[in-house]
């Protein structure tokens, strides 16, 4: 016969508690999971009742031998490196909260690299006790829960807006020189100005923005027409197209074959 362990009773009832101290004192969204795997809870922060998305992941753990050793900081909590190595490796900021039946309280610490220290048996990690979880914590638990999205924001940073092609090149920062930034996806742009546009634009400059221009060249025999393509719109001005050919029709073709390249068509 399947029997449910005490053990079992004392950490439900853990999460339960804290639970309720999400819900009652934070006002925020407490979501357990089922099967121990590592996360007993997700956290979602809630601001002027409306969620945000921004989530911490929790491992909750409670009964009495959790408190026994404590050391000048707080009170010392002992792990698996599997574990470990699955918080550290979790898209999410994870924090380990220990809650005390016999006091109703609970305490918190964030798990990462400076807070942990390895162990020939696995680890351990100092939770300090004036990190009590109740809604006294709930601004730096909530830049905790945000340290995702600002890490999300300085990727942004070198990204394209408009396509999310990666940063291939920038330079020229300083007191003399123009910023540039160029994509992979062939926006440049110079102390922010569009040098030649990201072809997701929505202001990308389409081919009917040019007036195409035919100057015969006597003393080129290689390429004696030349293609001027005249920009109609302060964006077509970003995308330069001219070319040469041997014949007209060569070198509009020349140019058509330069904005299909430019717009990835």
């Amino acid at each position: 016969m399947t029997r449910v362990s005490e053990s079992y009773h004392t950490e439900r009832l853990g999460v339960y508690a804290v639970g309720s101290i999400v819900h009652d004192q934070f006002r925020w969204i407490f979501r357990p999971q089922e099967g121990d795997y590592g996360i007993d809870a997700f956290i979602e922060v809630v601001c002027d009742d409306v969620p945000t998305g921004k989530i911490i992941a929790a491992q909750i753990k409670s009964g009495p031998s959790y408190f026994n050793h404590e050391d000048a900081d707080g009170i010392i909590f002992r792990g698996s490196l599997k574990h470990l190595d699955y918080w550290l490796n979790h898209d999410l900021p994870v924090v380990v909260i220990l809650y005390d039946h016999a006091r109703a309280s609970a305490f918190w610490q964030r798990v990462t690299p400076p807070h942990v220290t390895r162990t020939p048996e696995g680890w351990k990690m100092s939770i300090p006790r004036q990190q009590r979880f109740d809604a006294t914590q709930a601004t730096q638990l909530g830049e905790i829960a945000s340290s995702l999205q600002r890490l999300k924001d300085e990727i942004q940073e070198y990204r394209c807006k408009h396509c999310g092609a990666a940063l291939a090149e920038r330079g020229g920062e300083g007191e003399y020189y123009a910023l540039h930034e160029i994509f992979l996806c062939g926006h440049h742009t110079v102390d922010g100005s569009v040098s030649q546009p990201c072809p997701k634009d929505p202001q990308f400059p389409c081919f009917e923005d040019y007036d195409l221009v035919f100057h015969p060249i006597q003393s080129d025999r290689e390429n004696p027409w030349f293609c001027m393509a005249n920009p109609k719109t302060d964006m077509a001005r970003c995308l330069h197209l001219d070319s040469g050919g041997r014949t007209k029709e060569e070198a509009e073709r020349r140019v058509r074959e330069k904005y299909d390249y430019y717009a990835k068509q």
